[in-house]
């Protein structure tokens, strides 16, 4: 399909040299005049305003746009042009497209920094092409389809050196550096299981079928499609229906495992396992994700960290339930009857096991961990808070897009965090996809790689032409 992709016109000057690259420029002289670090503020060279592109305006876009406000929006870009009056209020007079690459053609050198809220399947090539044109670029989670497209995201971020976030906003909360700060300091001991689970999915998973339909004529469907194998236009797979395909989705582990199992990651600094495992799969799908599954990782030891096992759970299936949990005493409730009622553990988090006690992390975001039962947590001594506190999510990668801060200064970055965070969660998911039971998935956990044939080949996927990376 051919649409127009610049239908509210508008023209913008294109200087030799960005203000952000003005900013980064200005910014490595002081710090080698003053010693580094050092960074001049935005406002002190008259860039009180970053100049911004959104790749997709619709779904978490809108959280960006509330975040972008102070600054100022050049263009954007969104398949679906009933999306574009999400962009009324920030941008009414921004010149809208359907095709990101047309965008970013006739305005990349007025950019200093964007956004990317596509579908999981679409992350990979806006990100990297803006990545290499020198612009920082804050992406949704999980940062990647696949696990190549991580890892090359990560190494160019590292390679030019640019601010990058991706949007597991709950890294930014004071419940994750609790977690943190808790288990280095060995609150319950070695660690010997993490046990995470979430009630995802909330969307059509399972054994799905194709239910095809004419095309909308104000989406450029072949544009959603990107990178994917061509399909023809089913309704509703565009707006949310297609996480749960293997072409576009990464399961409930892409979605909710760069949140839920932030603290995880982020507490016990895994690196890469030593193998994968499906434990369980229910009503798996030739081209969906099941709708309940349980994988595991085995990771090594690492410094003074003993080896550990890592459960993912899905669909509602959950571990078994603490002694300590079902039976403490603060937690008894009673029902209509008067019943008494034993607590059952929330329908997302994770149960951490170590040879001293365990420690509850409630919801999806890291808000609530508690040593359990409850009288453990009352009668322990928290250790300093060692962490350095956030300014928000947003606001890190802002700051280290204007240049007030070092590039790789917020705490999801690509290169350092996000990259090698994703890169496990979709080794969980290769589990899924290969859908049998018992399935080991082995790699070399000091080199970083997959050694089953059978995953490696899915580590990566043809593109089509047009969407290379």
């Amino acid at each position: 399909m051919n649409l127009e992709n610049n239908t509210n016109g508008g023209n913008h000057a294109a200087p030799e040299i960005s203000r952000r690259q003005f900013i980064r420029t200005a910014s490595i002289t002081a710090a080698g005049v003053f010693g580094a670090p050092y960074f001049i503020r935005a406002e002190s060279l008259g860039a009180q305003k970053l100049r911004l592109a959104f790749v997709a305006v619709g779904g978490r876009a809108k959280a960006h746009i509330v975040h972008s406000k102070t600054e100022l929006c050049v263009a954007y870009a969104d398949v679906d042009q009933k999306q574009w009056k999400n962009m009324k209020d920030l941008a009414p007079d921004a010149p809208a497209y359907t095709d990101w690459r047309k965008m970013f053609d006739k305005h990349m050198k007025e950019i200093d920094a964007v956004f990317v809220a596509t579908p999981d399947h679409s992350h990979a090539t806006p990100t990297l092409r803006a990545i290499k044109e020198g612009k920082a670029v804050y992406c949704e989670k999980p940062l990647t389809w696949c696990i190549s497209e991580a890892r090359a995201v990560a190494e160019a971020t590292a390679e030019h050196r640019v601010a990058t976030q991706m949007g597991n906003q709950g890294h930014a909360n004071e419940g994750n550096r609790l977690v943190v700060e808790w288990i280095r300091a060995g609150a319950i001991g070695d660690v010997q299981e993490i046990h995470t689970f979430t009630n995802r999915p909330i969307w059509p998973q399972g054994n799905l079928t194709r239910l095809l339909q004419p095309t909308p004529s104000d989406l450029d469907w072949d544009n959603w499609i990107g990178p994917a194998p061509y399909r023809d236009y089913q309704d509703g797979l565009h707006q949310f229906k297609w996480r749960g395909w293997f072409d576009f989705g990464c399961g409930a582990v892409g979605d909710m495992g760069c949140h839920t199992w932030d603290c995880v990651f982020w507490s016990m600094a895994p690196d890469y396992p030593t193998s994968t495992e499906l434990v369980k799969i229910v009503t798996p799908g030739k081209e969906s994700f099941p709708t309940k599954s349980h994988f595991k990782w085995t990771f090594p030891a690492k410094g003074n960290r003993p080896a550990f096992e890592a459960h993912w759970y899905s669909g509602g299936l959950k571990p078994a339930t603490p002694e300590e949990f079902m039976d403490d005493p603060k937690r008894q409730k009673k029902d209509a009857n008067g019943n008494p009622v034993k607590p059952k553990l929330p329908n997302s988090g994770s149960l951490f096991i170590g040879t001293k006690g365990k420690l509850l992390v409630e919801g999806d975001y890291g808000n609530s961990p508690r040593l359990i039962p409850e009288s453990a947590m009352e009668a322990y001594q928290r250790p300093p808070k060692t962490i350095p506190r956030s300014i928000g999510h947003a606001e890190e990668f802002l700051a280290a897009a204007r240049g007030e801060k070092p590039w790789d200064y917020p705490g999801s970055n690509f290169s350092k965090y996000a990259g090698p965070l994703t890169e496990v969660m979709l080794l969980g998911s290769l589990n899924e996809r290969i859908e049998q039971e018992g399935f080991k998935i082995e790699c070399d956990a000091v080199g970083r790689t997959i050694t089953t044939a059978e995953a490696l080949a899915r580590v990566t996927r043809v593109r089509r032409p047009g969407f290379e990376l």
